[in-house]
């Protein structure tokens, strides 16, 4: 079955035999990347204990919607999840591709309310890590407290860079050229392979996000294949030149 494929990976092993995620965060490949990182076997224990559940995500499934109350920061353990925001004119805009090892949610921590709507970009398996829970272990565990604000501030560096490319209107080829490289950045954190990638978003998808067209994307990816840059295959994508990548980033 699907999960217990998923499990057998994130444990490193081929044999899984309970149905319900037979997986811990000691035994979880994704532990250095998420809120346990910082924490010793005794606090990990108590860090099991708030977790409610681990959840499978269908392709296409809602975690949760924009406007609903915030209850939880979710981490995910396989697959990925896009973020959008819908403005009242019904425009739809994403505002986040989640991979591996990621926790997000913080933005529903302001007014206890979620401001976007997360889905499964395929089958995904994550974490659902109460807040109320969190808070309570964050006081009793400093080490904790100091992880969480750790992840906090890396995602609001990630947000303000997305948000310089708008505001500095720069042009299609840096955009798609840094969200590559934020790709690639993200897999060596996972330690997977920086130039073997693969697009957990369609063309489409990348263009929302990016804020160019979807003939856009398809016109600098087939620009940076033919230029020697990279590899593409429908989603695998493999960077050939890191470099000449970065020279249109580095402008």
């Amino acid at each position: 079955m699907l999960e217990h494929k998923v499990v057998a990976e994130l444990i490193g092993s081929d044999l899984v035999c309970s149905h319900d995620f037979d997986l811990s965060c000691e035994n979880c490949r994704m532990r250095v990347l998420c809120l346990p990182a910082a924490l010793d076997s005794h606090h990990l224990t108590a860090m099991e204990d708030i977790i409610e559940h681990r959840r499978q995500i269908k392709s296409g499934e809602f975690l949760y919607r924009q406007n609903e109350t915030f209850t939880a920061l979710y981490a995910i353990l396989s697959g990925s999840i896009k973020t959008y925001s819908t403005h009242e004119d019904g425009w739809i805009r994403i505002t986040g591709c989640h991979l591996p090892g990621e926790i997000f949610g913080f933005s529903g921590i302001d007014d206890s309310h979620y401001r976007s709507t997360a889905s499964a970009l395929e089958d995904t398996l994550v974490c659902e890590i109460p807040f109320d829970g969190l808070e309570d272990l964050c006081r009793r565990i400093p080490d904790l407290q100091s992880r969480l604000l750790h992840l906090m501030s890396q995602r609001l560096v990630e947000d303000h860079e997305m948000a310089a490319q708008f505001l500095h209107k720069r042009p299609a080829r840096k955009r798609i050229a840094a969200f590559l490289l934020g790709l690639s950045t993200k897999a060596a954190r996972r330690n997977e392979s920086a130039t073997e990638l693969y697009l957990p978003m369609s063309r489409t998808d990348i263009g929302n996000y990016l804020g160019v067209t979807l003939e856009t994307v398809c016109r600098e990816l087939a620009r940076l294949e033919k230029s020697g840059i990279i590899r593409l295959k429908k989603r695998e994508l493999t960077i050939l030149d890191v470099p000449r990548l970065r020279e249109p980033v580095c402008e």
